[in-house]
């Protein structure tokens, strides 16, 4: 049987950070992206594509707090986004926001998902059972400190996260 065609929308899994928000993402993951970046845009599963001094663009994950260079440029990093629609899938995962939609997950105006396992553990997944609607701020400003604290621990690590008001 055939799968039904997409019929998410652009805007439904990408978003532009609020330059507050920008400015507090930059100062927050310095210690992985410490040079000035610009950010291009946002997918609601956590992806953050940056454009950084030396033209080059890198996608900062603030699921597994890794960061990989996806193009050379802007202008590379646009075309592959409009005529590349196996790395939209990848970079965005229209299917899975489709699930989330569906199970009735569904971000407004400032949110976006987050996740209750982080995809840093090996129990976390990109799944509708292990993702919630949560503010931009908090997965895209909030996440730098816990991965910056993960990045210092030895492979294997046990860890206790303890969340506090």
């Amino acid at each position: 049987m055939a799968e039904a065609p997409m019929t998410i929308r652009w805007r439904e899994i990408a978003f532009q950070l609020e330059p507050d928000i920008a400015q507090a993402a930059a100062r927050a993951w310095s210690w992985l992206l410490p040079e000035p970046w610009t950010p291009l845009v946002c997918s609601m599963v956590g992806g953050m594509f940056v454009e950084r001094p030396n033209n080059a663009v890198h996608c900062l994950d603030t699921a597994t707090g890794l960061a990989e260079q996806v193009a050379n440029s802007r202008r590379d990093f646009e075309e592959m986004s409009r005529t590349a629609p196996d790395l939209v899938d990848e970079w965005f995962l229209p299917p899975l926001v489709e699930r989330l939609h569906a199970a009735g997950k569904k971000p407004t105006l400032g949110e976006c998902y987050g996740f209750t396992i982080l995809p840093a553990f090996a129990e976390g997944k990109f799944d509708v059972e292990n993702m919630f609607v949560v503010p931009v701020r908090e997965q895209f400003v909030g996440m730098a400190d816990i991965h910056r604290r993960l990045s210092e621990l030895s492979d294997g690590s046990r860890v206790r996260l303890k969340v506090v008001d």
